[in-house]
Formats: structure tokens, C-alpha cells, sequence
């Protein structure tokens, strides 16, 4: 009877916990009068300040106990069979991430976590009742997922070439994103897109900062709209085809995931996100080198998902491994992450070749692939460029993060950067408009600073001043990345960015990043659904605060989603699907090195969401069991 009492005060001391920590206010709190002088005068300080600390309204408060009341009794004191000290050491990371977030949001700064004892007690507080909730939470994810999976028994297998439900899903999607691709009419053109035009029409300096293929495609593309005279009937026709292809991989999707034997709820949540998710349809009508990247991405996600169920088979013929090289192509023509993302899923698949006599003759045909792939995407872009006159650049991009540390450190410590420190980060950043360039967030202004007359011993030499004010300023290094990246893991902020028409100047700020030059439109044409376009793009942008399918349109919650169930995988005997997972995670990998972290780049991690969770379920063995 007395350990069941104290099992019962657990459970309510750690709900209690779980309920307080992701409403508590990081601003350092006032003292309460009257000031503390001995032990119990801390603790009603302690007691004073925490509450003061607490932004929730109460009723929201008292359900969220209830919630966290069941989720303790159900799994707190119940650790899964199979799971060691992974699943601690994922959430206790998750806690720690989710308190720093936290504090450079609402703070500007980590170093308001130590500002004060106070300040130590609450963030112990935070990080306990978070870490809590996401340790019930991981584990109710695991029942469900363990339940879901014993209760789906295979259905009857059908023959492969079955396309009836590859046509029902392609109708359901066309029905459900016609309405958007005619508010939308004609599809829009993005600033990149813009810029790619511009230098196809030589209004530009050609560089190579933006894929030449897409510079190609998307200046065509405008002339041809100028040549018949009709653009918005051009880009419209091209839209149509873009959202076609789209669709056409979310159908091959769903049908890969009915012939392995994924239970049915799970396919029809995919189609439903298919569906209404503005992830898909609000991205599919931009006519985008994002978007380019996006249909090919999710491609090959469904072909390595068929290549787990079944690899024999994958390498059977020559069909999939081709498809697999279309993909690589158009990734590497359309992005220049496409080609990395592409040679690490080639170097897995070669590690996990099928065993056995057939191995040579797959490794032949995934090589073969693979490589026509690589050589004719290089190819091509070197052509494009000679053809075009477009100037190869240094990618500074792939420096943004360290480059963003150094701006902050020089804004906020400028006077205390030695002589010879500014001259050798002058070499290959404009050192005198780092600090007033430097935003929280966005290294844009700081990264195009840098000085393609920088040699490689300077980029070296850098590096070297850049590890010394790591050593001398790490909480200010911290700072500038978690403003850059923490939005992958902080779960009360998101970026939604859908583009649209700001049917406005250029660089008028009517929605984030919306700017479009109305002058590659037939405006006029346009001016009808300015309406219709403006109550579309209101609701992508607020999806992401619908409750629970909003949160399918969060980075953060798609990433947080993606390393659970990953590591679930694991713990389950499901290693197979990191195969799937890898594409995914080589691009939160480029996230957290990108310029900014908005949508935009993390599409493919968000997009193949749904093929990943069906990996999962998927069953290897259902094909000779028929």
C-alpha cells in the first residue's frame, strides 16, 4: 500500500511538472517582498517567483494536467521491452534543445539561464518537466505504433502491375488541388525564379549561385511567354504539368505502400495530408527550383522504400535502378544539394546490396545508373554555363553558420577583436559592414559580404580566427546558431512560407517572401483573383496552428517526429528504414548550414514524412508468403 501511495505522488509531482515547464517564462523574475534571509525565506522566493514565472491560462492548465496525469500512470513507470538508454538520451537532448530554443526566442540569449540562482532552479525545472513529457510521450508513440502494427494482417497481395489504386489516388489528389491550381492560375514565380530569368535575359550578372538547368528552363519559359504573347497561358501549361508529375509521385507513393502491406489507416493519413496539407499543393504551384527538387525527392524516397521491401527485385531489371538515376539527375540539376543527397543515398545502397549471386550484377546496374546520372547532370550544367557565359562562384553559402558567428561576435565585441584577427577576417569577409549587416536570423546580408578574391589559405587562416573567438566566446556562437537553426527544434515556433502574389511592387511585404514582379504576369489578367489568391495563401499560412494536422506543417514537429521514429526503428528491429530516413536526414543536415531555416528547405524532410512512417510498417515478408 505504501509504495502504490508513492507511486500515485510521482505520477502527480511529475504531471504537475509536465503541465508547468513549456508555459514558464525565461525573463529573469523580480524578487518577492520581502527578501529571502533565511532557508524557508528562499524557498518562498523560490515558490513566489515560479508562479510568477508561469504564462498559461488556467483552464488550459488543468486539462493539460489531465492529459499528463494519464500519461504518467500509463507509461512513466512503464519502460518499453527492447529500449535501453537510447530513449532517455533522446529526450533528455530534446529537453536541453527544446530550454535553449526557448530562452534565444523570448531572451535573445542562453546566457539568461544562468543570469541568477533563480534562473538555474527554473531552467532545472523546465528541462525536467519537458524532458518528462516527451519520455511518455516517445513511449505512448511506441505503443501505438507496436498495437498498429500487430493488428494489421496482410491483405490479400495483388499483382504488381495492379494500378487501380495508383488511378483512385491520382483522382483524389487532382480533385482535391484543382481548386487551389485555378485560384493560383497561372503559378508563381518566386525570387530565385525571378532572378534566374533576369539572368537569362541578361538583366543579370550569370552566375552559377543559382542552378544553371533552372536559369535555362525558367528564362525559356519567360521568353516563350513573351514570344506568343500570352505568358500567363505559358507558366499555366507548365504549372499543369509541374502539379501533374507532383501528384503522380504521391499516387506511386500510396501504391508502394498498399503492395508492402502498410495497414490501411496509415496510407489513408498519408493521402489525407496529400490531400490538405499546403506542404503539397501550396508549393507544387510555384514554379520553383524548390519545387523541382521536391517531385524527384519524393520519387526516390518511394523507390528506396521498394528497395527495402524487396531488393531482389529492385535489381532484378534495369527499371528501377533507371528511375532511381532519373531522380539523382534532375536532383542534381535542379539544386546543389541535389548531387550529395544523391551520392550518399548511391554509397548506402551499395552497402546494402542484396546478398547472394546477384550482387555483382545489382552493383553493375545501380552504378551504371548512377553514374550516367552524375556525368550527364555535370555535363549538362558545364554546357548550360559555357553556352550562357555563366561565371562559376565560390559557394559561400555552405559558410553561412560560422560566418553568422563571426558578424555577432563582431557586433558585440567588436573593440575587443585583436588588429590581426580583422585583417585576416577582412580577407574573405567585408569586415566593416559585418556588424551593422548581422541579423538574428538570416545570414544573407552577412554571407554576401564575403570576397571571392579569398584564396584557399585564407579561408584557412580564418578558420584559425574563427576557433579562437569560439574558444573566447561560445555562448555568443551558441546564440547565432540557434537563432539561425533552433526553429528545427522549437515546437512554439514555426516559419510557414507559402509564396503568392503580393500583386504589388517587387519588394513590397504583403506575405514572407512573396515577392513577385507583377510585370512577368499579364496583370491585368490576374486582377480577378487577387482575392481568391490573397484567402488561399491566409490559409497555408495559418495551417500550421490548426490543432494536430496543423503540426504536419511544422519543421520542428516533422523533425522531432523524424529522429522518434527513427530511433523507434531501432529499438523495434527495423534498422532496414534508415535507408529511407537518409535523404531526409542529409538535408536537416544542410538546414542547419543553410542561409536561413524556413519551409523552403526542409519540403523534402516534411514531404517524405509520411513515406518514412510507412517504412515502418512495412512487411518484407508478405511476398513470399504469397
Amino acid at each position: 500500500m505504501k509504495k502504490e501511495w508513492c507511486r500515485r505522488a510521482g505520477v502527480l509531482l511529475c504531471a504537475l511538472l509536465m503541465t508547468a515547464a513549456p508555459w514558464l517564462d525565461m525573463a529573469p523574475a523580480r524578487n518577492a517582498r520581502p527578501d529571502a534571509s533565511d532557508f524557508f525565506g528562499y524557498v518562498y522566493q523560490l515558490i513566489a517567483r515560479t508562479f510568477a514565472s508561469f504564462q498559461v491560462d488556467r483552464l488550459a492548465a488543468a486539462l493539460l494536467l489531465v492529459v499528463c496525469v494519464w500519461l504518467c500512470q500509463r507509461y512513466l513507470f512503464c519502460k518499453p521491452e527492447g529500449t535501453g538508454a537510447g530513449e532517455y538520451a533522446l529526450c533528455a537532448f530534446l529537453a536541453v534543445m527544446t530550454l535553449l530554443c526557448t530562452a534565444v526566442r523570448t531572451e535573445d540569449t542562453v546566457a539568461v539561464l544562468w543570469e541568477n540562482a533563480f534562473q538555474l532552479a527554473k531552467a532545472a525545472l523546465f528541462v525536467c518537466g519537458v524532458y518528462l513529457l516527451f519520455l511518455t510521450l516517445l513511449r505512448a508513440l511506441q505503443n501505438v505504433l507496436k498495437k498498429e502494427r500487430q493488428a494489421s494482417l496482410p491483405s490479400s497481395p495483388k499483382d504488381l502491375r495492379d494500378n487501380h489504386s495508383y488511378r483512385r489516388s491520382f483522382l483524389i489528389l487532382a480533385a482535391a488541388w484543382l481548386p487551389q491550381i485555378l485560384i493560383r492560375y497561372p503559378g508563381v514565380l518566386m525570387w530565385d525564379s525571378y532572378m534566374q530569368i533576369m539572368q537569362f535575359m541578361g538583366a543579370a550578372e550569370r552566375l552559377s549561385s543559382h542552378p544553371p538547368f533552372g536559369t535555362l528552363v525558367y528564362g525559356l519559359l519567360a521568353w516563350l511567354g513573351a514570344a506568343v504573347d500570352s505568358r500567363n497561358l505559358v507558366y499555366f501549361i507548365f504549372t499543369l504539368v509541374q502539379c501533374a508529375c507532383y501528384i503522380a509521385v504521391l499516387a506511386y507513393t500510396l501504391q508502394a505502400m498498399e503492395r508492402m502491406g502498410v495497414p490501411r489507416r496509415i496510407r489513408r493519413l498519408a493521402l489525407l495530408l496529400y490531400a490538405l496539407s499546403p506542404v503539397y499543393a501550396g508549393w507544387a504551384t510555384v514554379i520553383s527550383k524548390d519545387t523541382m527538387f521536391q517531385i524527384p525527392f519524393l520519387w526516390m524516397t518511394a523507390l528506396l522504400l521498394e528497395c527495402l521491401y524487396d531488393r531482389k527485385a529492385f535489381y532484378a531489371g534495369w527499371r528501377k535502378p533507371a528511375a532511381l538515376g532519373v531522380c539523382f539527375l534532375v536532383m542534381a540539376l535542379s539544386r546543389h544539394n541535389g548531387a550529395p543527397v544523391a551520392a550518399v543515398v548511391t554509397l548506402a545502397l551499395l552497402v546494402m546490396l542484396p546478398s547472394g549471386a546477384p550482387r555483382g550484377r545489382s552493383a553493375v546496374r545501380l552504378l551504371t545508373c548512377s553514374a550516367a546520372a552524375f556525368i550527364l547532370a555535370f555535363g549538362l550544367e558545364t554546357a548550360i554555363s559555357a553556352a550562357m557565359n555563366i561565371q562559376d562562384r565560390y559557394m559561400q553559402d555552405v559558410m553561412s553558420l560560422p560566418f553568422q558567428q563571426t558578424a555577432r561576435v563582431v557586433k558585440l565585441h567588436g573593440e575587443e577583436i585583436p588588429q590581426e584577427e580583422r585583417e585576416i577576417i577582412d580577407r574573405v569577409l567585408d569586415y566593416d559592414s559585418l556588424a551593422e549587416g548581422y541579423s538574428d536570423w538570416y545570414a544573407d546580408n552577412v554571407k554576401d559580404t564575403y570576397r571571392q578574391t579569398a584564396t584557399a589559405e585564407d579561408r584557412r587562416a580564418y578558420w584559425g580566427v574563427w576557433w579562437r573567438q569560439l574558444c573566447r566566446w561560445p555562448v555568443e556562437y551558441l546564440d547565432a546558431a540557434l537563432h539561425m537553426n533552433g526553429v528545427l527544434f522549437d515546437l512554439r515556433n514555426n516559419e510557414p512560407m507559402y509564396i503568392s502574389f503580393s500583386d504589388m511592387e517587387l519588394d513590397t511585404y504583403v506575405y514572407p517572401w512573396s515577392f513577385n514582379d507583377m510585370t512577368m504576369y499579364d496583370r491585368e489578367a490576374l486582377v480577378p483573383l487577387n482575392s481568391a489568391q490573397r484567402a488561399l495563401t491566409e490559409w497555408y499560412m495559418d495551417f500550421d496552428k490548426l490543432p494536430l494536422i496543423g503540426l504536419c506543417a511544422s519543421m520542428s514537429f516533422n523533425v522531432i517526429a523524424m529522429f522518434c521514429l527513427i530511433y523507434l526503428s531501432l529499438v523495434d528491429g527495423r534498422r532496414g528504414t534508415l535507408l529511407v530516413w537518409l535523404p531526409a536526414l542529409v538535408t536537416f543536415v544542410t538546414c542547419l548550414f543553410s542561409p536561413v531555416v524556413y519551409l523552403r528547405y526542409a519540403l523534402p524532410i516534411i514531404g517524405a514524412m509520411p513515406v518514412g512512417l510507412a517504412a515502418y510498417f512495412a512487411d518484407p515478408g508478405r511476398k513470399q508468403r504469397a
